[in-house]
């Protein structure tokens, strides 16, 4: 049935762009989501979908050909496609090898862990992590490796999530979380609501077993009322951010929370229903990231030549060297090379805005169109040998690796990381967690077991 409604895509305008990204992320999401096993790079693979397939879905609600404002739009949606295919084949490798699990097995990990003590851990992790990032930028050489730290609390956070659900107690303080995360959201800058959305999908779906028609209806209802909300959201975002920043054209909040709230609610309850029709061109042209990978290829080689890894070198450098040992370390600006290589004169750093690139146009530009695929095919590696890292060696409970493992990998969801940014969150977190499995992961599980760690039963992959 499914293979069907893919199919009748193809009858709609630019319907083959419509199907190709719809036919990959069926064959990813079949591939990748076995149950009772983690389920953050299928939400990284249905968010990477729902950035290239955007693009399309925005020229339709325009009336307007594929490449209707840029000669590469086609190009860039099908590279994007197969460039997804590449960067987790080896995940999907190693998803296999993990063993086959159940409900009843997850269940007896999470039996060794006291609800009561992980609630009190994750309330402490959610004052602490809002504590840090009031500090962040003042320690310019940590502010990477603090923001690493934040992930402690959505290690509990998620935890939390499966002890409650699989233990069947205190659902309801787990769900009062999940709506206390999702208002908290509001108060910054960024507005990372969105946040608590994706942890509660990885939670969810890594309890799946299977899918039902009713299932795919709650989804369907789900994806529909946060489609709503997006649009709601749209529609206020610019003259909410603007009010936060105290209208200084910064990416800072200068007012109270209790005025930030005042004015949230104020503008959702004033929405004007004309205006939805803006909203939904904002949200599909904020949500696509195929516009600066086809205005890229539009360019290269023709205008600029191909780096040849000189682009990826320039980032590795700028990630790996602190600032002490280079003083004229300049400080990063996304923006400049998406105006770079697009040709696209953005307003930048020093105007309170940012526009990144992305990954994988990163990865074109050094190589052209082929060797982006092996480029994104060893990020998929380094992906597999981190997530198997994590998976064996956080801990001996399976469980509380699943965590781990949804913590770590979370912001690497989205493609519009270019690879400056993308390295530095990598290094950052690989280097933070490392020393985080070695001396607090132990501290912590001893806290919040039943039973001493030394009576936990071993959990061993097999290779």
């Amino acid at each position: 049935m499914l293979t069907a409604l893919c199919l009748v895509l193809l009858i709609f305008n630019n319907g083959f762009y419509l199907f190709f990204p719809v036919l990959v992320i069926y064959a990813l999401v079949y591939l990748l989501q076995q149950p009772f096993k983690p389920g953050v790079f299928s939400l990284i693979a249905i968010q990477h979908f729902l950035q290239i397939a955007a693009g399309v879905w925005l020229c339709n609600y325009l009336g307007k050909d594929i490449d209707y404002n840029t000669q590469s739009r086609s190009t860039a949606i099908i590279a994007s496609s197969v460039g997804l295919c590449f960067l987790l084949a080896p995940v999907i490798y190693y998803q296999n090898k993990i063993p086959t699990q159940s409900r009843k097995s997850l269940t007896a990990y999470v039996m060794e862990f006291s609800t009561q003590k992980l609630m009190y851990v994750y309330i402490i992790s959610f004052f602490f992590a809002a504590f840090l990032g009031t500090i962040a930028f003042l320690f310019g050489g940590f502010t990477q490796i603090i923001f690493s730290l934040v992930k402690i609390k959505w290690i509990l956070f998620i935890l939390f999530g499966y002890v409650c659900l699989l233990k069947k107690e205190r659902v309801s303080i787990f769900y009062l979380f999940v709506v206390l995360e999702f208002l908290n959201g509001f108060l910054g800058f960024f507005s990372d609501f969105k946040t608590v959305i994706y942890f509660l999908v990885v939670l969810i779906i890594s309890l799946l077993e299977k899918l039902d028609f009713k299932k795919v209806f709650q989804v369907f209802v789900i994806a529909i009322s946060l489609g709503i909300f997006g649009l709601l959201w749209t529609t206020i975002k610019g003259e909410y951010r603007s009010f936060l920043s105290g209208g200084e054209k910064s990416q800072s909040v200068n007012v109270e929370q209790g005025a930030a709230i005042d004015k949230l609610v104020e503008l959702s309850s004033n929405v004007n229903t004309n205006a939805f029709d803006a909203s939904v061109i904002a949200m599909l042209d904020r949500l696509q990231y195929t516009y600066h990978f086809a205005k890229t290829i539009d360019r290269m080689p023709e205008v600029l030549p191909f780096e040849n890894g000189a682009n990826w070198l320039l980032s590795l450098e700028f990630t790996t060297t602190p600032r002490f040992l280079n003083p004229n370390k300049p400080s990063y600006d996304a923006t400049e090379k998406t105006k770079k290589y697009t040709g696209i004169r953005y307003a930048g750093r020093r105007e309170g805005a940012s526009f990144s690139l992305g990954y994988f146009p990163d990865c074109f530009i050094d190589f052209g169109i082929y060797g982006m695929m092996l480029m994104l095919f060893a990020i998929g590696i380094m992906y597999m040998l981190t997530y198997a890292y994590l998976l064996r060696k956080s801990s001996k409970n399976l469980v509380f690796n699943y965590a781990v493992v949804a913590a770590f990998f979370m912001e690497f969801n989205a493609l519009e990381m270019d690879s400056t940014y993308f390295l530095g969150r990598f290094f950052a977190s690989v280097v933070t967690f490392y020393f985080l499995v070695h001396f607090f992961f132990p501290f912590l599980i001893s806290y919040i077991s039943i039973v001493p760690e030394k009576t936990e039963k071993s959990y061993i992959l097999h290779t």
